[in-house]
């Protein structure tokens, strides 16, 4: 039985340009959340069929024009911010046979819960946006790549356009008024179609930003 390597759409490199994670951070403490990134959030915006067609043909050597740009513009991106983001409550510890403990120097002083909980939220943010701009560049290609627009790909993890974790629910109209609401533009299930900034109390498509 033969495995396939590893894949890896970023270096540890390239993660330490595009985000303030410091030189003498291990690598082998980087790269778990470089793999859990595209295992979990990557895979999740492209699907299972989507990710491993990338991963074969990184692999292979034999990706097409169409498939390096979407590597280099939107996939690596947004892998560097959601590995920044998970990896980021474990800078200040480590794991051992003994115990968690949080690690410290004579030249700094680790952070605080409630400040890591404040720096993260600001990093999933730009996550998120990353998310959402791939999203939208999918479907506003359509034909580009045959795994995307394929309904039939059978995935174990089915390609989702859902970009941001909300912690606000806003409905649809009602008592709280026309309320503008940002749907997302996938399916065809959306009071304002295709998606996008919505007012809330249209259901008929005609009051939409």
């Amino acid at each position: 039985m033969s495995f396939q390597p590893k894949v890896y759409f970023i270096s540890t490199e390239y993660l330490r340009q595009n985000t303030p994670i410091e030189d003498n951070v291990d690598d082998k403490k980087i790269l778990p959340y470089i793999t859990k990134a595209e295992d979990t959030y990557l895979q999740e915006v492209i699907g299972e069929t989507g990710y491993d067609a990338l991963k074969d043909a990184l692999v292979s050597n034999t990706l097409t024009s169409d498939d390096q740009t979407f590597i280099r513009n939107y996939v690596q991106p947004m892998v560097a911010q959601y590995a920044f983001y998970l990896m980021f409550p474990f800078l200040n510890y480590k794991a051992t046979n003994k115990a968690v403990s949080k690690e410290s120097s004579e030249y700094s002083t680790p952070s605080e819960l409630e400040e890591i909980k404040y720096l993260r939220s600001n990093i999933l943010d730009i996550a998120e946006f990353y998310k959402r701009r791939m999203v939208k560049w999918l479907l506003d290609h359509p034909g580009v790549f045959w795994w995307y627009d394929s309904p039939n790909a059978l995935d174990n993890l089915p390609k989702s356009a859902k970009s941001y974790m909300n912690g606000v629910y806003l409905p649809w109209g009602g008592s709280r008024g026309n309320l503008p609401v940002w749907t997302e533009p996938y399916g065809s299930t959306y009071p304002c179609g295709g998606g996008g900034w919505c007012n809330g109390g249209a259901y008929g498509g005609n009051n939409y930003f």
